[in-house]
This record gives C-alpha cells, structure tokens and sequence, in this order.
C-alpha cells in the first residue's frame, strides 16, 4: 500500500479550531477495527450460500482477502440502490484479480460484509467515509476516497487543512451557560429479535396470514400503515421485510401489499434455497397508522426495531428521524439504544387509569339513579 499522495478535498473547509476533534482513523486495513466491526456484520466467505443473503437496498460493501491469520480490506463500495447486484460485479472482478497467476493474491480467500442505510447522507455514513480518509493511506483496490463527494457535501463535519483530517465542528460557544436539565429516569426499550412470538410486535401488528392468500382474496384494507413480511418454513418464522415509505413511513398497504407480491416472491426465492425442503410460505401482516408516525406508540415500535442486535434479512428500519425529534426519547451513548423517559409513561398510565375511574363513577352513578327511579 502507498501513502496517498493526492486527493485531498477541494473547496472552501473551516481550518482547524482548538475545538475541532478528529473523527477517529481506521485502524489499518489488515488490523481489527472496533469503529468498524461495530457497524458492520461480520465476515462471511464469498460463496453460492452468502451472496445471496446480502440485501437488494442501498447500503455499504466491504471486501476482504484472508491469507492465513489475517483479513485485509481491499474494496469499499458505496450503493444506494442495490446492494446485492453490485456485490456481485465487486466479487466477480476479484476472483478475476486471483485467478491471475502471476498475482500474489493468489491463495487468499475472499471475504465480505456488509451494512445498509437509507441515505447515504445519514450521520453513519458520513462518520465512516470520514474514520476511513483519516487513516491516510488507500486500501490495495482502490484509487479514490470512498463517500469523498458526500464528505464534501455535508455540514456535519469540517476538513482541517493543518490536519489533513475530516473533524466534528466546533460545539456551542463557552461562554453560552448550559441550561440546567432535570435528572431522567429512563429505561431501555427491548430489542427485537425478528423470531416469532414477539410480545411487542404482536401488540401492534395482527394476525400473520398467507401472502398469496392476502394478495389473490384481496384481504389487504385499502388505509394507510405499514407492514411486515415473515418467511415460515417448518416450526419456524422469520421477519425479513419491513415495508414502508422511506420518508413519510406510511404507505397504502392494499397497494404495496401488491405491488411487493408481484416484484418478489418469485424473484426472492431463490434466496432460501436452503429452506426449500421445509416448503417455505411467505406471510404478512400490517398496522393500521390512523394518527401521525410520531406518536408514542410508533415511536415505542420504532425504538423496539432499532435496538435490535441485527436487522431482518432484506431491510432497513424506520423511525430513527421522528425518535430524534422526541423528547421522550433518548439515545444511550456508549450503546446506541434508545430509552424511554419513564416518568412519562407513568403519567400516561395514571393518566389514563384516572379516566378509567371517573368513567365508572358516572356509570356507577347512572345505575344509582335509575335503581331509585325504579322504586319511585
């Protein structure tokens, strides 16, 4: 590898202030990196069996060659439509690479892994084009920085030209007297783990049902909400789609039910081929949303989905934008899970239990006065 000798951004960037902080480097390409390893899944071998699990949405491709003990990145690729298809064109073109006999490559296996997103603007993003320049030197395969353009686009970060590294801006003036906040008590919201039964996603979803049946009966209510497909193979159920609008969340759940059902059972089956002898049934079922995705109760969906230790199969999740603007809501730093203020929700429940109470009073009362009436 070759220390980069150009590259380095063009345009207007703040210079450095005593303030700015370097987004934390790459550790190396053939080293373990936590920044990484925390974002990513792990590493998988190029195979018949793993290609077909990487997911058809927009997200990040990482190649690796393992030679003995060790893995070196060699390919990074930024795709906002299709992941799978371009990881096929990467794994095709290094096979290529080591069936060159005169390569020194040549014994390495081929690894790779993966993570989705919805933008490639999203703060994630951003932070790992920035984790990786700062390292300073291309992985073998590469010739560019990959995500510069979006570096170079966004306002999250700034460029130090005394560093020659992407940096988090300066924070809010010092002499600005922080306001004091009270003390919350918060408590994390349960991850989902995408197996059935799932005691949250139960209470708001309803009943699972055939696809085919769903889509051919027309069971599917013509409102808006979102849904989830599951894959049912033996004494086994998987969530592997979450479907929904990636801006507004909802969509039209009669129409999207079809136009899914049209688009990919059959493309997809062959994805679980490994299941094929279990007769696997593709299921749904949806949520009907009458208010706003920013109510409590979506929120709570939301932050169960996102603190989940993986994602289904061929998704990405909702919600993480409206949590954000939730201040009954907060993200733990150290884990990134999302909390709930549980003083809040103990409003709420006695909230609603005093309602519940004077209900009963008043029809408590009427069963008073008639009783009387009766004996008038």
């Amino acid at each position: 590898m070759v220390k980069l000798k150009c590259g380095m951004p063009s345009g207007n960037y703040s210079a450095k202030k005593e303030s700015d902080i370097p987004v934390a480097p790459c550790q190396g390409w053939a080293d373990p990196c936590e920044f990484c390893d925390k974002r990513f899944g792990k590493w998988v071998e190029s195979n018949e069996e793993n290609i077909p699990k990487i997911p058809t949405k927009p997200g990040i491709f990482m190649l690796g060659l393992k030679s003995k003990n060790s893995t070196e990145v060699v390919d990074i690729i930024i795709n906002e439509h299709d992941l799978q298809k371009q990881a096929y064109n990467s794994i095709d073109h290094i096979h290529g690479r080591i069936a060159d006999k005169k390569s020194k490559i040549t014994k390495s296996v081929v690894l790779f892994r993966w993570v989705t997103f919805q933008q490639k603007t999203d703060k994630d993003v951003i932070n790992l084009c920035a984790h990786w320049y700062n390292n300073g030197v291309l992985p073998k395969f590469l010739n560019s920085w990959p995500g510069l353009n979006v570096l170079q686009e966004t306002d999250s970060l700034v460029f130090s030209k005394e560093l020659q590294k992407w940096c988090y801006p300066k924070k809010d003036a010092f002499w600005r007297k922080p306001k004091t906040m009270p003390a919350k008590v918060v408590e994390v919201v349960n991850g989902c783990n995408w197996t059935q039964p799932c005691e949250v996603c139960d209470a708001y979803f309803g009943k699972w049902k055939s696809l085919e049946d769903v889509f051919l009966k027309d069971q599917a209510p013509n409102s808006s909400g979102i849904f989830m497909i599951g894959l049912r193979y033996g004494n086994v159920r998987k969530v592997v789609d979450i479907c929904f609008h990636r801006e507004d969340i909802k969509i039209n759940i009669l129409e999207s039910i079809e136009r899914y059902y049209k688009r990919n059972t059959r493309f997809n089956q062959w994805k679980y081929k490994h299941a094929l002898d279990k007769n696997p049934v593709y299921e749904v079922r949806w949520m009907e949303i009458k208010t706003g995705v920013d109510s409590e109760n979506c929120c709570f969906l939301f932050a169960h989905w996102l603190n989940a230790a993986s994602r289904p199969l061929m998704s990405s999740l909702p919600g993480e934008k409206v949590l954000e603007k939730n201040e009954r809501f907060l993200i733990r730093y150290h884990d990134k899970k999302w909390c709930y203020e549980v003083e809040f929700y103990k409003e709420l429940k006695n909230s609603k239990s005093k309602i519940k109470k004077d209900i009963m009073n008043e029809l408590q009362e009427d069963i008073n006065y008639f009783s009387i009436s009766d004996h008038v």
